[in-house]
């Protein structure tokens, strides 16, 4: 079902892998670009392979971007934080910025997050939230 604001409407069968809602906090490095400041923000959905998020800057396709995925509070998970390797696969305006879809680069931190969601219930359409995904993102590293 399609949301008020859109955002499942673009480009949602890209990703091969179902799609959760999840509200998780990350930061964006950009590793082509030194000197640009990392960005906060939060995802809006997460799948086995990629995730989507607003940014406040349009990436070009195929920019290598990390990012630092913190777990939100999950019983019997530790809170950490995975870094994980992506790659933009789509820019569009949204909301005065930009959102960007972004598939993830096989590595030991995908694996590290793959087997955490194992550990979850994804019968659901959605994954446990962070409790301040509704206020600016304090990244705690």
């Amino acid at each position: 079902m399609p949301t008020p604001d859109g955002w499942e409407e673009a480009q949602s069968s890209r990703r091969e892998a179902k799609r959760y809602r999840a509200r998780w906090k990350v930061a964006l490095v950009f590793d082509g670009s030194p000197g640009k400041p990392m960005f906060k923000t939060l995802t809006h959905d997460l799948s086995m392979n990629g995730t989507s998020l607003q940014c406040d800057t349009n990436e070009k396709p195929d920019a290598v971007l990390t990012l630092l995925l913190r777990l939100p509070p999950m019983d019997g998970i530790p809170p950490r934080v995975i870094k994980l390797k992506s790659v933009v696969m789509s820019s569009m305006p949204f909301r005065g910025g930009f959102r960007l879809g972004l598939s993830f680069i096989q590595d030991a931190e995908l694996d590290k997050l793959r087997a955490i969601l194992g550990t979850l219930d994804l019968s659901g359409d959605s994954l446990p939230s962070d409790p301040e995904g509704d206020e600016l993102p304090k990244l705690l590293l």
